[in-house]
């Protein structure tokens, strides 16, 4: 143990403490005695050692915990025991506080002869070493919290060398976590009272606040007052254990403390606070709930405060300690009750720039501070630095002395006018103090976390206030707090977010999003870098792998070419990342950004296992589809590697699957909603699907869906449609395979009775509709506009819009050549003649293998077969071999399409396949087997030496060959529904019946080893290898158990057996003539033997033929359900692998298709030296890859808005269910207090939804009495009929099925042109469809003068001729460093273009040109509906018929004295949100020009929150005065509804005095709407289930009813 000694230069004395000292130790030094402090309370210390003896080795060596406190942790003790002469105690004290007996034996020595000399604290107080630390066991407790602790001198803060002592004990030695925030709770040390909700708060807002911020509580330590408040907090919290509170206590005050001094190495003190009672103690016992104890030691005793100066100095030390960035961890001091001390205390902390919050109501000083607060005045002044401050000024002095005198009644003048100048003191830094009062709604975690904000914006920047939220993951505070009030530069931003990444807060992430940050430009190459090395921690799965990497490349960071090395490991190297490709450099790659951001944070956000961080991301990727897929791969992955643990953690497992499942229905959902919603064009959705994407190595979404196995993906509606196309090729859908398979054995006749598909055709699936509704995809549809669109796009084109699922032949355009070719390459042919040849092939290889004649020559001649023998080989074996080999260019294909990158990746995927494995061992036996024959002697078919021979071996081999063969078989059936489920049972049954062999094989083992043993004892040593041979040994052994389980007993076998091994032989191993059971039984041994084998075999056949073989059925059930459950995701995904493996196959029949593939060969050749075409146009690729984007981000929107509606309404179902149960109750209570008169009446059903309802007639009256400036009546309440939001969904596809479909050139066909006097060419209604011959038509040509003056890419040109402009095409393009996407895609499909000028396809307008539109063709357009519930003056949601009412925000266009839907023209650099917002801003709210700064950003944030919400209704034609013939508008419009009255309800809407401008307009049948806005408003009524008074069309003539 360590022997250390402490000088102190101001003793006379060289005090010396020995804590510990071995016997050996104690014999070879003199024994020198030292009496304790305390003789009554402390231990006495063994022994003295002199100073000759420090110069002894060392002989046991301290732990280096305990060694380090030991050296460097002093305390101190009184040296000198002085009388105080007029001390009055008995027995008398010294000056330090304590009497004689608690001093050492030496101090009581050196007691002075003059009693009244001075005592000195400098000289009679010295620094000590010893065991007074460790850890303290509360004995009266449960014992099992052991709370470290340490004596300390109260000097160890006066330095900075001893202040990071006490650092490091408290960082390293106690292994302390940082903090990120320091409460310190002062106040009374006494008992107090105060109100139990209160107390309640207190404790459960400071553990809550304490808990989420990581924060460290400072407190007194005792077990009275405040303190003990504090330690009943944190004992009753949840996480109690979890807060670091550390107890600052005297050590001259605490009772008991001799009991902590420790007496072993194991430094565990033995505490008792309840079974010491000593009379007269003074002091306090420590609180057993706090986590630490720094115990300040000045060398005196009972003499309180001696730690305040201590403390405080810790506190600020370990502020400075924790800086980050310049600014001081954050502190903030808690008031409760408190004396005139605590007045002082919280005064120095305010001058310290550190917040107060002071509890009201906790009495005393807390009181006092806050009932003056309340007295006083706010005002304002200057500081030192001339800055403008907050304080509070107390007018009338005197209030505060009453208010003083009331809570400190024995006070004198002095201290309350010291009290009062503190508190006058405290309110100049009136930013810095908080009261916090009962009547408060908020809970208290959240005014004290609000405090230090408040507080730390003084002191610091609002930048480090803002990372102060964000470490806490507070939002509320940053948004009310921070951001209102702070502009940060986007250098400050970039740095917030990517702190808020780091420590994964996604609500920091949106808020600094929402503030218009491009994450393009934020994130670099190196951040992303940064952010996985800052991130990583072992906890994750994948740190292995990636510490695995860096060892090998002997690196100490995490590189980003680490990143790609794991995802393509994960991907099983189906791309190749950027980071890993030869030319990528990290270092010159620091600050190139990336094109897809937000598709690298998801993945990034995956690998740190933050699925919500990788949710967001994912709402703002560029490739949704392909990205969730590629996340839910990743889940995947990771759940398996934590099965594969050794510390297998099943929960995190479980949730890494459900992540991989939410990804996957997120890709699904999306599709879902592109599927429905761009049905009508599938040219659209199948670029979706098939768009092969850069940046994940080219793959499209169905192969890397099939790469992932995302089952769901595959089975979802649109992939099975489009591989159904892919399988039946131009074969039209409604051709029976049947009749497919009987053309098919008709050679180039057979096709011409075969229905084919016109490649210009729409491939949309177009049934029948019966009663409104068509059946697409197990979800009934509504023939909207989507299906009249689709009618005029085949009439613009002169034919039937027709596919696969279509009734008319548009096969007449295909030549005999064509349908020849369309229907041999038509992967349903392949199939079928792939199926037939290889009957055929077994056909022979059974003929071969059991009629065949010998392959001799010679022995076939003589039967007169020559013809049929070619060479060494028969005709039959040359057709094996070609067949076979006709094989391989197939296997081999199969391998070249795998979708990994590597051969040896390729080659593993391919052998995943359990039927390429069949494949491969089928060509192998029957290889090998050719090769044994060639090189072999055929004229023997038996060798003459015995052996195996080649002949039986090359037909041992073609066996094999053929059974492998056989179970080939099971592949064909996977494209069926039914059966192809079923192989797949059989594969898992098999592995089920593997492990249970392995189960049945141990009580196999056990029975056939025992029962051998019984039956052949083998007593007879000389005569056991005569007896039986290995062979039937391990017959006996294992064969014999094993038949027994199918019924086969060997019951005769088993006595032979027996008499083999119990009776006698002779010399040469014959048994003897007379040995028989009867005889044997006379023995008792084998009498034994005999009937314990009997029982063993009964045991057995119980065991394996009952208990294991219902096991075996039970299992075979499980598998069975399990697969039938899910037997439509396993056949979809059977199906999608078949169909795209005979997408490629050979048109022509095995064997035949070696040609196919020789010349296929050569051609692969031609083209390798064949200069490389020239690739398409950089802009069309980008287009395309821009405009499948948007059609992906498109789907996310509305599948996200949808699910979020679903959600909501869920809650709502809920929340009223809730509230129609309390109804009831109510009614019930109503009901028993009735009178038997009232009873007999029938009384109305009130709904949980409590809605006013009024007729129709009352509405439309109320609506005219309104406009007429009438006082409207008051409405009549009615209780309304219950709302079953169960069936929302449903009731809102069946009523979408009434909306009558859209009228079309009506307002397209008015005269004169909007804005001009010129007048179209009439159109009657029966001539405008292109389909109707009108040779009379001669439109106007009319192209406004503003539009042929406007020049640049904002409008096309007017000569079309000159200008190849792409129609039916998304052009991408740079203008100006913005990325403009010129769209001329029409949401309805391709639109015909005559003569280089686009046409309508709705139909004749009158009028040809552009009018004042700026592109020919479709101009896209945007349309804002935001809607709500009219309320009454009650603030009640009016109803009619039970439907609630709906207004909406419409604006008025003077130029046709009509209201409309704010909205606009889409610009070629803006994206739809941008466009939605922007519209609504300028043409419906107020100019916020005169508002204040703050109400701009309000208005601004509330725009922003409210517009991610919104429900796509219609996109498509707008039956526009504007449009012409070559130039017509198509719009999105968009609905927001605020259901609540909350969020667009507090808009601005701008307004004038004529009523023009903008308002609220309910829906009703007085209105006049712009264009065809009328029929949106409708549906937007249908969707949202609203009240629909729009009946009658509003021009009774010149409609076109195109469904008619």
């Amino acid at each position: 143990m360590s022997i250390r000694s402490n000088y102190n230069e101001h003793s006379p004395l060289t005090p010396v403490e020995v804590t510990s000292v071995s016997n050996v130790e104690m014999k070879m030094r003199p024994t020198v005695k030292i009496l304790p402090e305390t003789v009554s309370q402390e231990q006495q210390v063994p022994g003295r050692i002199s100073m000759k003896k420090k110069k002894i080795k060392k002989t046991k060596k301290l732990t280096s915990e305990n060694d380090w406190i030991r050296r460097n942790i002093h305390y101190k003790i009184c040296t000198q025991f002085t009388p105080k002469p007029d001390s009055t105690e008995d027995p008398p004290e010294c000056f330090c506080g304590g009497t004689k007996v608690e001093h050492e034996q030496r101090a009581i020595k050196n007691v002075p002869e003059n009693v009244g000399e001075q005592w000195c604290k400098d000289l009679h107080v010295s620094k000590h070493t010893g065991n007074y630390f460790g850890k303290i066991r509360f004995v009266d407790e449960d014992g099992t919290h052991q709370p470290d602790f340490v004596r300390i001198s109260n000097d160890m803060m006066s330095t900075p060398a001893k202040q990071s002592k006490v650092i490091n004990l408290l960082l390293n030695k106690w292994k302390l976590p940082q903090p990120k925030l320091l409460i310190s709770v002062t106040g009374g040390a006494q008992v107090f009272s105060c109100s139990k909700e209160l107390e309640k708060r207190f404790k459960r807002g400071l553990c809550k606040a304490a808990k989420s911020t990581d924060a460290w509580i400072f407190s007194g330590g005792t077990n009275t007052g405040v303190m003990k408040l504090v330690g009943e907090a944190v004992r009753g919290s949840s996480f109690g254990s979890q807060i670091v509170t550390i107890g600052i206590a005297t050590w001259g005050i605490v009772k008991n403390r001799c009991q902590l001094r420790c007496q072993d190495d194991s430094h565990l003190a033995r505490y008792m606070t309840k079974r010491t009672k000593i009379p007269g103690q003074r002091g306090a016992f420590l609180d057993p709930n706090h986590t630490h104890f720094l115990l300040a030691d000045d060398g005196t005793q009972y003499s309180y405060g001696k730690e305040i100066e201590f403390r405080a100095a810790l506190e600020q030390r370990l502020s400075e300690h924790f800086t980050t960035d310049g600014a001081l961890l954050p502190q903030i001091c808690i008031l409760v009750e408190g004396g005139p001390n605590s007045i002082k205390t919280v005064v120095e902390t305010v001058k310290l720039k550190n917040p107060v919050i002071v509890i009201a109501g906790s009495g005393r000083a807390a009181d006092v501070i806050a009932e003056a607060y309340k007295v006083s005045q706010p005002n304002e002044a200057f500081d030192s630095n001339g800055q403008k401050i907050k304080i509070r000024t107390i007018m009338h002095t005197e209030k505060l002395m009453e208010i003083i005198r009331r809570h400190f009644p024995s006070s004198n003048e002095a201290q309350q006018n010291s009290m009062a100048d503190g508190v006058k003191e405290l309110f100049q830094h009136d930013r810095l103090l908080t009261i916090y009062e009962l009547n408060d709604s908020r809970e208290f975690d959240r005014p004290l976390l609000s405090a230090i904000i408040q507080g730390n914006s003084e002191g610091t920047s609002s930048l480090a206030s803002m990372r102060l939220a964000i470490t806490w993951n507070r939002p509320g505070l940053a948004k009310d707090l921070i951001l209102p009030n702070n502009q940060f530069e986007i250098k400050d931003k970039k740095a917030l977010l990517l702190m808020s990444i780091v420590q994964n807060k996604r609500d920091f992430i949106q808020m600094m999003l929402d503030e218009d940050l491009d994450m393009k430009d934020l994130l670099t190459h190196h951040e992303l870098a940064t952010l996985y090395n800052d991130t990583f921690d072992k906890t994750m799965v994948c740190f292995k792998g990636f510490a695995r990497m860096k060892k090998d490349e002997n690196c100490d960071k995490l590189a980003l070419r680490h990143i790609g090395r794991m995802m393509e490991l994960i991907l099983e190297g189906s791309f190749q990342s950027e980071f890993t490709k030869p030319g990528y450099s990290s270092i010159d790659t620091l600050e190139q950004k990336f094109e897809n951001p937000y598709d690298v944070l998801v993945v990034y956000a995956v690998f740190v296992e933050s699925q919500d961080m990788a949710l967001l991301f994912w709402e703002r990727c560029k490739t949704p589809i392909t990205t969730a897929l590629i996340a839910s791969k990743m889940n995947k992955y990771l759940s398996h590697a934590q099965s594969l643990r050794l510390n297998r953690d099943e929960e995190h497992e479980r949730q890494l699957e459900e992540w991989a499942a939410e990804f996957e229905a997120l890709a699904v959902g999306t599709m879902n909603r592109v599927y429905r919603e761009r049905n009508h064009q599938k040219e659209l959705w199948v670029d979706v699907l098939t768009t092969k994407h850069e940046s994940w190595g080219y793959l499209n979404n169905i192969d890397l869906a099939i790469s992932t196995s995302a089952k769901t993906f595959v089975a979802q509606g649109a992939v099975q449609t489009h591989l159904t196309d892919i399988w039946l090729g131009r074969i039209h859908g409604t051709q029976f395979w049947g009749k497919i398979l009987l053309c098919g054995l008709l050679p180039l006749i057979g096709p011409l009775f075969i229905r084919f598909v016109n490649a210009g055709s729409n491939d949309e699936e177009v049934e029948e509709p019966v009663s409104g509704v068509v059946q697409n995809d197990n979800a009934k549809q509504p023939v909207s506009e989507d299906m009249e669109m689709n009618a005029a796009d085949a009439a613009d084109k002169n034919e039937p819009a027709m596919d696969h699922g279509s009734d008319s032949n548009g096969a007449d355009k295909l030549s005999l050549a064509g349908k020849i070719y369309c229907f041999y390459t038509a992967p349903i042919v392949k199939f079928q003649y792939y199926c037939l040849t290889y009957m055929v092939f077994l056909g022979f290889y059974v003929y071969h293998l059991n009629f065949a004649k010998p392959s001799n020559k010679d022995e076939w001649l003589k039967d007169g077969d020559e013809d049929w023998v070619i060479g060494r080989y028969s005709a039959t074996e040359i057709f094996l071999i070609v067949f076979v080999i006709s094989t391989l260019p197939v296997e081999i294909t199969q391998i070249r399409d795998q979708i990994p990158r590597k051969i040896g990746q390729k080659l593993l995927s391919y052998l995943k396949d359990i039927f390429n494995i069949v494949d491969v061992l089928a060509l192998g036996f029957f290889v090998v087997g050719w090769f044994i024959k060639l090189g072999g002697d055929e004229r023997y078919l038996v060798p003459l030496d015995g052996g195996l021979g080649w002949n039986n071996s090359y037909h041992l081999c073609m066996i094999f060959s053929f059974l492998c063969y056989t179970l080939r078989i099971m592949q064909l059936f996977q494209i069926h529904p039914i059966m192809g489920p079923k192989v797949v049972m059989i594969f898992k049954m098999t592995i089920d019946l593997l492990f249970f062999f392995i189960i049945m094989a141990i009580f196999l083992a056990g029975y056939g080893v025992c029962s051998q043993a019984l039956l052949n004892p083998n007593q007879n040593v000389q005569s056991y290898t005569i007896n039986q041979t290995n062979s039937e040994i391990l017959f006996s052994i294992f064969f014999r158990p094993y038949i027994h389980v199918f019924g086969e007993l060997d019951l005769d076998g088993i006595q032979n057996d027996f008499k083999m091994g119990h009776c006698n032989k002779d010399t040469w191993g014959n048994l003897e003539e007379d040995c028989s059971i009867e005889d044997l039984m006379m023995d008792n041994t084998a009498e034994l033997h005999y009937y314990l084998n009997i029982f063993l075999f009964c045991l057995y056949l119980l065991i394996v033929n009952v208990l294991l073989l219902n096991l075996l059925i039970a299992i075979f059930s499980k598998t069975y359900d399990d697969v039938q459950s899910d037997s439509k995701l396993v056949w979809s995904n059977q199906r999608a692998e078949m169909i795209l493996e005979y997408k490629d196959f050979s048109p022509i029949p095995m064997p035949l298709s070696l040609l196919y593939h020789i010349v296929e060969f050569f051609y692969y050749l031609f083209t390798l030296c064949k200069p490389p075409s020239k690739k398409d146009n950089d802009d069309d690729i980008e287009g395309h890859i821009y405009r499948v984007s948007m059609i992906e981000a498109e789907g996310r929107e509305d599948y996200m808005a949808e699910r979020r509606e679903g959600e909501e309404q869920n809650d709502t179902g809920s929340a009223l269910k809730t509230i129609q149960e309390q109804l009831d109750q109510l009614r019930a209570l109503v009901k028993s207090q009735e009178s038997p008169e009232d009873q007999s009446v029938p009384q109305p059903r009130i709904s949980s939804t409590d809605r006013p309802i009024v007729s129709k007639f009352e509405f439309e009256n109320k609506m005219m009495s309104r406009k007429a400036g009438a006082v409207p009546e008051q409405i009549d309440v009615k209780p309304p009929s219950s709302f079953n939001r169960v069936t929302a969904q449903m009731d809102l596809q069946l009523r979408l099925t009434r909306i009558k479909p859209l009228k079309v050139h009506v307002d397209s066909r008015l005269s004169p042109y909007p804005g001009t006097d010129v007048k179209r060419f009439t159109v009657p209604d029966e001539k405008v469809s292109w389909l109707v011959t009108f040779s009379e038509y001669k439109p106007v040509n009319y192209t406004d003068a503003t539009v042929l003056a406007m020049k640049g890419d904002s409008v096309d040109p007017v000569n079309l001729n000159k200008n190849n402009l792409q129609f039916n095409k998304l052009k991408v393009k740079t203008v100006d460093g913005k990325k403009w996407v010129i769209d001329r895609t029409s949401h309805h499909g391709k639109y015909s273009v005559i003569d280089g000028v686009p046409r309508n396809h709705k139909g004749r307008t009158g009028m040809v040109g552009r009018g004042s539109l700026l592109r020919w063709g479709p101009n896209h357009a945007a349309d804002t509906i935001v809607t709500r519930w009219m309320r009454d003056g009650d603030g009640k949601v009016v109803t009619i018929d039970n439907k609630p009412v709906m207004e909406f925000v419409g604006v008025y266009k003077p130029s046709t004295n009509e209201w409309a839907i704010p909205g606009g023209r889409l610009k070629p650099y803006e994206k739809m949100f941008d466009v939605l917002k922007r519209e609504f801003s300028e043409e419906a709210l107020e100019t916020m020009d005169d508002a204040s700064d703050l109400e701009q950003k309000r208005i601004g944030a509330m725009l922003k929150d409210h517009f991610n919400l919104g429900i796509t209704v219609y996109k498509g034609y707008v039956d526009d005065p504007r449009n012409t013939d070559n130039a017509w508008i198509e719009t999105t419009a968009v609905n927001y509804h605020d259901s609540t009255g909350n969020s667009f309800s507090n808009l601005p809407i701008k307004s004038n005095e004529e009523g023009h401008g903008a308002q609220w307009i309910p829906i009703d049948t007085n209105l006049d709407l712009y264009a065809n806005h009328e029929w949106i408003i409708e549906k937007v009524c249908y969707h949202r289930d609203a009240y629909n008074p729009i009946k009658t069309p509003k021009r009774q003539s010149s409609q076109l009813w195109l469904a008619q």
